[in-house]
């Protein structure tokens, strides 16, 4: 597959099937986010461990409620919703907590290893939510079990598997967006 093929294909799935990504997949996907253009030091945790993907999932579905924000409660209010979809990987990305593009090195990170994924014929998403679940003082234990460095905040994640073919919480099909202007 090329690389406007990968761009293209690529989609956020948020239904998952029980079965592991090979390691040299994993390792593929891994390298990929590693080759990213950066401005400064990031961290990537890969977590395939069940109990504590399971833990993270519980905090994430617990902080979505609790956030305040309506989009995040509906969505984690809907019957049989789990925050990392049952993906048996889940990809933390953190940053030194003071860096200035700490967002925008694990932005890039993240989409190389979403191409990646695509690429691979491996299903993914990138997720925002888990970081309310790893950030913060009361939450320093678990990610510290996440393999976040001290002084680091999570930024993003993303989740990597295959599809399931029942995939209910896809809000809708992909369409390009952004507005575009040529200036020649």
């Amino acid at each position: 597959m090329d690389i406007s093929e990968a761009v293209a294909k690529r989609k956020s799935t948020r239904a998952y099937l029980g079965t592991q990504v090979s390691a040299d997949d994993l390792d593929k996907i891994v390298e990929a986010g590693r080759w990213a253009p950066n401005a400064g030091p990031f961290h990537i945790s890969v977590i395939r461990n069940a109990e504590l993907r399971e833990k993270i999932n519980a905090k994430t579905h617990e902080a979505m409620i609790d956030s305040g924000v309506e989009f995040l409660r509906q969505r984690a209010s809907l019957p049989g919703y789990e925050p990392l979809y049952g993906a048996p990987v889940l990809i933390v990305l953190s940053t030194p907590a003071d860096a200035p593009s700490g967002a925008m090195n694990v932005a890039l990170a993240a989409e190389n290893m979403l191409l990646q994924a695509t690429g691979l014929g491996l299903a993914s998403c990138f997720l925002r939510t888990p970081a309310m679940a790893l950030n913060g003082t009361k939450n320093g234990g678990l990610a510290q079990e996440a393999g976040v460095p001290d002084g680091y905040a999570v930024q993003c994640a993303l989740i990597v598997g295959h599809a399931d073919a029942q995939n209910r919480f896809t809000l809708d099909e992909r369409a390009r967006k952004g507005e575009v202007t040529y200036i020649d």
